[in-house]
């Protein structure tokens, strides 16, 4: 029973840090202090603990040995690297995969766009999270490089998360985001087979990303308002 309590709370905290941290609730660089953290939830410091590992690992937080817990700040630099080095992923990617690519391949894709036009409709930010990923790991994932394949998508992974902290998209309905458009027309290009349009249009794709960050327009607030009652 007491097992069970414990990744009850675990859960809870994760959950409500990483509701917190999505939401722009708690600034970049906020220090995680488990004692704290347990303070509020009423809980021992080990599923608090646990639950800021689980967010380490999924690069909402750096753990920093002898200092502690932060939500994820990063700098102006490495978001610009990170967006550079992306680019530059998916066209290698793009280069290795153009002709191994199928008619059938350009149905998947199809259908992949149109999972992410249902998700606008729906304005379900999760779902097109999900397969606007589907849709830019496609031509590593054809490229058959277990080793682009892993980088392509750690770095996308990076990526989605300086978007969720900092992009104007997560704050205005999906209908009103133009990106999605892009898709639609990489795979008329892919129909033509050219890959050089193809490749000018994924790294303007991706400046267009970069371009939409808001990083000095958001109010935060402190870990006391995060816990506080009625807050969740």
């Amino acid at each position: 029973m007491e097992e069970t309590s414990k990744k009850s709370m675990e859960q809870l905290a994760y959950e409500k840090l990483k509701d917190a941290i999505l939401r722009r609730m708690l600034a970049p660089g906020t220090q995680l202090v488990e004692s704290t953290v347990s303070e509020k939830l009423n809980s021992s410091r080990t599923p608090i603990r646990n639950a800021i590992k689980r967010l380490a690992s999924e690069g909402l937080i750096n753990l920093i040995p002898n200092r502690g817990a932060f939500v994820i700040q990063p700098s102006k630099d490495e978001i610009l690297q990170a967006f550079d080095i992306r680019a530059e992923l998916e066209s290698s990617a793009l280069k290795l995969a153009f002709d191994k690519i199928t008619g059938k391949d350009i149905e998947e894709l199809r259908s992949i766009a149109g999972k992410e036009a249902s998700a606008v409709r729906e304005n379900d930010h999760k779902g097109y999270h999900v397969m606007n990923k589907a849709f830019h790991m496609f031509f590593a994932r054809k490229s058959g490089n277990i080793f682009l394949i892993e980088f392509t998508e750690k770095i996308i992974d990076r990526i989605n998360v300086y978007l969720q902290l900092y992009d104007e998209f997560y704050n205005v309905k999906l209908a009103e985001f133009e990106g999605i458009s892009d898709h639609t027309e990489i795979i008329s290009l892919l129909q033509k087979k050219d890959k050089s349009s193809i490749d000018k249009l994924l790294r303007s794709h991706i400046a267009k990303s970069l371009s939409s960050l808001q990083i000095e327009k958001i109010v935060y607030k402190s870990i006391d308002d995060v816990f506080a009652p009625g807050a969740f």
